[in-house]
């Protein structure tokens, strides 16, 4: 997932793309810095007459406590303006983070579970936490700075011109050093940034596999060997990583070096000049004032500019986890097709679902050739066959996650192709061997990822829309789950729940979502007689005016479908 460096000016116009739907927020957030910047001229202005009023006007206290009251002022609102501009600046962060996050979250669901099985979790939380928070900095601090740093400097230099243009002149002179300080250090960060975000994402997701997969690796004897590995490639990102904060440090230290001396100057010829009589104290006093902070937008500047390194580098992971059409499984390779439109709004009851010779293969092995089945609405279908021969397969494409490389599958006579997915997987309930349990309470699981139906106009319901305890308890007890509390807790992986406890909790969510097609992917596999006897008769419940299909080898749990299919070169469970 890591990029390279030609890919920059893409990871640029990717960065300024987002920046334009924040456009508003920045606005504000520049013209509160401005605004800022202002105050800052009125406030040394002020302060450079009350010193200039005091020593050598030798005005009384009572004539400077106007000019007092109004630097103060100054401060005050200065601060309030500030603390404005940061928040300002959070939300256009924050906006552009969310926005991300949710857009992550939405296609790892369009991705299903067979591309994310051939994914590694490590690298994939990388991305959609770690990448997309390294994005913070540039929205919130380099963005609105660079333009802070496009006007302030030339407010500045609008007042100091009239007041002593040989002091404007060196300014404009000692600044041309920071930008090309930035540009030319900035280059060797960039390039370090990006090969640290590639080794950090490798990091990720070799660390999270051999954690999942410790058991394995401690019975094969391999830790010794694989804390080995982790420690060498501790050891290169470390040095890696303080390669990046050499550099880092090399480009402070220049704009801090660059700052000091041109203020120095600033500083050397005000005193001589007043020395001589050449110029007024109070103007060369506020001069002075001004130069640091002149060069101060300057600096932050150059400082918030490894933000925008760190950045564009975790950009390219970011852009292309969301922008690459990948092809899905079983794809000869070619870019996955538009997204569908059609709404599926209309399908208001149980589908009719019809496979018309359908043909799946993985590679070069055929895996499903001409299959035709034809599941009226309603109905309820058990699918039988050895391991292999394809069952799991039709109901991934039925989902969406795969494509059938021959044929159609049709939904009241309009292909799946042609549908919104995202709408048709609200009105679909997909039950596989083991569901997936996060850390929480039985209820915080209950409620996870519900699709809500359809609502009463005959639309899709809400995501997750208001269940009443009612609600839940009554879906609990269809699930034959009625000796678990609601507020019991969960730990992640189903932990503290039996194996049979988690399936029927997992019922009880399709309850909940009251689904026009029903998917069961082996529900009572894993599960001793007495817990699939209680998953089965709660499967025949879910059923009832529902087109269902069941995968399973069992023939108990497809006794009760209407009938029984088997696949070409199985037999019945």
């Amino acid at each position: 997932m890591a990029g390279t460096a030609p890919e920059a000016p893409a990871s640029s116009a990717w960065l300024r793309g987002h920046a334009a739907s924040v456009r508003g927020r920045l606005t504000a957030t520049v013209l509160l810095g401005e605004l800022s910047g202002i105050l800052l001229i009125a406030q040394t202005g002020l302060l450079a007459r009350v010193a200039d009023a005091a020593i050598f006007r030798h005005a009384a206290l009572s004539t400077l406590l106007p000019w007092f009251a109004a630097a103060l002022a100054a401060i005050l609102a200065r601060a309030a303006i500030t603390a404005a501009t940061r928040r300002a600046a959070f939300s256009c962060a924050s906006a552009v983070k969310t926005e991300l996050r949710r857009r992550c979250v939405r296609r790892l669901s369009d991705l299903g579970p067979i591309a994310l099985a051939g994914m590694r979790a490590g690298e994939v939380a990388h991305v959609t936490v770690d990448a997309v928070e390294a994005l913070d900095g540039y929205f919130s601090r380099y963005l609105p700075q660079r333009a802070i740093a496009s006007l302030l400097p030339f407010t500045i230099l609008a007042v100091v011109f009239p007041l002593d243009w040989i002091s404007g002149l060196v300014l404009v002179l000692t600044a041309v050093f920071l930008p090309v300080s930035m540009i030319v250090i900035g280059d060797q960060a960039h390039e370090r940034n990006q090969r640290l975000w590639g080794r950090l994402a490798q990091m990720s997701g070799r660390f999270l596999d051999i954690l999942q997969g410790l058991s394995t690796v401690r019975m094969f004897g391999a830790a010794r060997r694989e804390a080995a590995e982790i420690e060498r490639t501790s050891n290169e990102y470390r040095a890696l990583t303080l390669s990046v904060l050499r550099v880092a440090f090399l480009s402070s230290f220049m704009l801090e070096l660059i700052s000091a001396v041109s203020i120095a100057i600033v500083a050397v010829i005000s005193g001589f000049r007043l020395l001589h009589g050449t110029v007024a104290f109070e103007r060369a006093w506020f001069i002075l004032l001004a130069a640091p902070e002149y060069f101060l937008t300057l600096r932050a500047l150059g400082t918030f500019y490894h933000s925008r390194m760190e950045a564009m580098s975790a950009a390219e992971q970011v852009s292309a986890f969301l922008g690459a059409d990948a092809p899905l499984p079983g794809d000869d390779g070619t870019p996955a097709p538009t997204p569908p439109r059609a709404s599926v709004r209309s399908i208001t009851s149980a589908p009719d679902l019809h496979f018309q010779d359908v043909g799946f293969s993985y590679g070069t092995s055929p895996l499903l050739s001409g299959v035709s089945l034809r599941i009226a609405a309603g109905e309820h279908v058990a699918l039988a066959g050895p391991s292999g021969c394809g069952k799991s397969t039709l109901l991934s494409m039925l989902l969406g996650f795969s494509r059938p490389q021959a044929g159609a599958i049709l939904v009241d006579g309009r292909p799946l192709s042609e549908l919104d997915l995202r709408e048709w997987h609200r009105l679909v309930a997909w039950l596989p061997q083991r569901p997936t349990m996060f850390h929480g309470t039985v209820r915080e699981n209950l409620l996870l990822g519900l699709g809500g139906g359809v609502d009463r106009e005959g639309g899709v319901g809400r995501p997750g829309a208001g269940h009443s305890e009612s609600e839940l308890r009554a879906a609990m007890a269809a699930a034959r789950l009625e000796e678990l509390p609601l507020d019991a807790p969960v730990g992640e992986f189903g932990q503290g729940l039996s194996t049979g406890q988690a399936q029927r909790l997992a019922l009880a969510r399709l309850f909940l979502r009251s689904p026009h097609v029903v998917l069961l992917d082996e529900p009572t596999a894993h599960l001793d007689a007495h817990n699939a006897a209680l998953v089965s008769k709660g499967i025949l419940e879910l059923a009832r005016g529902r087109t269902t299909i069941l995968v399973t080898h069992r023939p108990e749990t497809a006794a009760g479908m209407d009938r029984l299919v088997t696949l070409p070169g199985g037999h019945p469970a």
